[in-house]
């Protein structure tokens, strides 16, 4: 419960106190939680999961979805304002656990509860009365049919039988003023909403405590598709379990947590996902990715929209091969392994993603400020920029300092003070992988980055004796046209 907002002020004894008065409900996916126009005194946390808020249309057969909430929100507050018939139905949309409030039994704890309580609540409704005044310009929803015969919950309900999913609905037209894409089977896509600017300095210090080692990141699945055979029964070729983690920036992630927790804690930091696997053991590494993986598939990447997926998972592999092969050619000799390096430089985007979802779908719009700077529109949306979130997130599981380092300074390796030369390499491979119509826009055609003006070109220099003598501008035609010819090797098996 200290990870969900609404509990952010409460200490344990509050919330034991909470915990005594309110019900624990274990609810399957495509229960009905809220039935329209029903009489109900009963408010609901959404302690881990996610709900469809939806209203029912004129025609009584199609409903429009109003909102997703997912972990850490509330819903169904006005029944503790007033006696009023609820106005939107609310169904699970995955396997949830919630709390369940009556304001009867609330009203008769201890009266500080009561009113630690009530000031939460209070602020919930403000936020989303302002939220609910931004959105009053706007319809951003498809109808959907309705889908009959929802389990309702009651009051007694403990966990309840799981449905068939609903038909997907056909596209719909928009309303003129709605942004929209139309993807390759012919869907059309609605944008949502940015979110609102934020004040840095008012957030920094939330989205620090939600970024943690706990923060759960979502795999491609084209990669788990392939894994599934070899995390069954004796894993013969584990050098192709191997090779595929390392297709995937979250299971490597993941595999790299586990090899720096406290319980494999070595005399040194695991620095690669060979060396993590032979520490954990593939048995133990072919039980907990089975186990992360299915925990992992009620996460929605970039609210569904699959280019944005596909984009950052090309650019993260394509990034990471085009900085080995960098390293190669220039012939430095690095103690990071700066394939992994590259694999992870962007993990905070993942991490981004799952505190404000509405955020990345908007680099489908190729006229969107997020593709002219990313960096820049993540701090103004969300408060940090993702190599700051990723830094984050490296410095809770305990990576090794050199792979903290390329993820904070990729963007700019003038600040990085030290591991300088792998900081560089990510930095300038990602640039070639931009140049190459790799960067985080889909569909995009980016203009040639300035890799010439490149800072990191100086830091080889000043690390690489032998690289001073070399002409920047030739070496970078000379390679460029070296990605050409082997760019086939460099996407292969990149078909996300």
């Amino acid at each position: 419960l200290k990870k969900i907002d609404f509990f952010e002020n409460f200490d344990d004894h509050e919330l034991r106190q909470f915990l005594a008065v309110t019900k624990w409900l274990k609810v399957a996916a495509n229960t009905l939680v809220i039935k329209e126009n029903t009489m109900e005194r009963v408010f609901y946390i959404l302690v881990k999961g996610e709900v469809s808020v939806f209203k029912t249309l004129e025609d009584g057969k199609r409903t429009m979805e109003l909102t997703t909430l997912k972990s850490g929100a509330c819903f169904g507050e006005m029944s503790l304002v007033m006696d009023v018939k609820r106005t939107a139905g609310v169904s699970t949309k995955c396997g949830s656990f919630l709390l369940m409030v009556e304001p009867g039994i609330i009203n008769t704890s201890n009266v500080f509860l009561q009113l630690k309580f009530y000031k939460r609540f209070c602020e919930i409704l403000v936020s989303r009365l302002i939220l609910a005044n931004e959105r009053t310009t706007s319809a951003k929803t498809a109808a959907l049919p309705i889908t009959p015969a929802l389990p309702t919950i009651t009051p007694a309900a403990e966990e309840a039988s799981p449905v068939a999913q609903p038909p997907t609905p056909p596209p719909v037209q928009t309303d003129q003023g709605i942004t929209a894409r139309t993807t390759a089977d012919g869907m059309i896509t609605v944008l949502p909403s940015l979110p609102k600017k934020k004040e840095r300095s008012s957030v920094k210090k939330i989205l620090h405590r939600k970024i943690s080692a706990a923060t759960e990141l979502p795999f491609n699945q084209l990669i788990v598709d392939r894994l599934a055979p070899l995390l069954r029964g004796e894993c013969e070729n584990t050098l192709l379990l191997a090779d595929l983690v390392q297709l995937d920036p979250a299971l490597s992630w993941k595999i790299m947590q586990m090899g720096n927790s406290s319980y494999y804690r070595r005399s040194r930091p695991v620095a690669t996902v060979p060396h993590a696997m032979i520490t954990v053991g593939i048995k133990n590494i072919q039980a907990a990715l089975l186990e992360i993986i299915d925990n992992s598939r009620r996460l929605k990447p970039f609210s569904g929209f699959k280019p944005v997926a596909s984009s950052f998972w090309r650019h993260s592999v394509i990034v990471a091969r085009i900085a080995n092969l960098l390293r190669d050619i220039i012939r430095l000799s690095l103690t990071t392994d700066i394939y992994l390096a590259g694999l992870l430089h962007d993990i905070g985007i993942l991490a981004l993603d799952g505190i404000e979802p509405d955020f990345y779908p908007h680099l489908t719009d190729p006229d969107s400020e997020l593709c002219a700077n990313l960096c820049l529109a993540e701090t103004t949306y969300i408060g940090i920029d993702h190599a700051e979130a990723g830094a984050l997130l490296g410095e809770g599981i305990g990576l090794p300092e050199n792979y903290v380092d390329v993820i904070r300074f990729h963007h700019d390796p003038a600040s990085a003070r030290d591991n300088q030369l792998s900081v560089s390499l990510v930095h300038l491979a990602e640039l070639f992988a931009t140049k190459h119509g790799c960067g985080h826009c889909p569909g995009k055609t980016d203009p040639a980055p300035p890799l010439l003006e490149s800072f990191a070109w100086v830091i080889i220099q000043e690390h690489h004796r032998p690289f001073c003598e070399v002409n920047v501008a030739d070496f970078i035609e000379t390679f460029d046209k070296e990605l050409v010819k082997t760019w086939s090797s460099i996407t292969d098996g990149l078909a996300f």
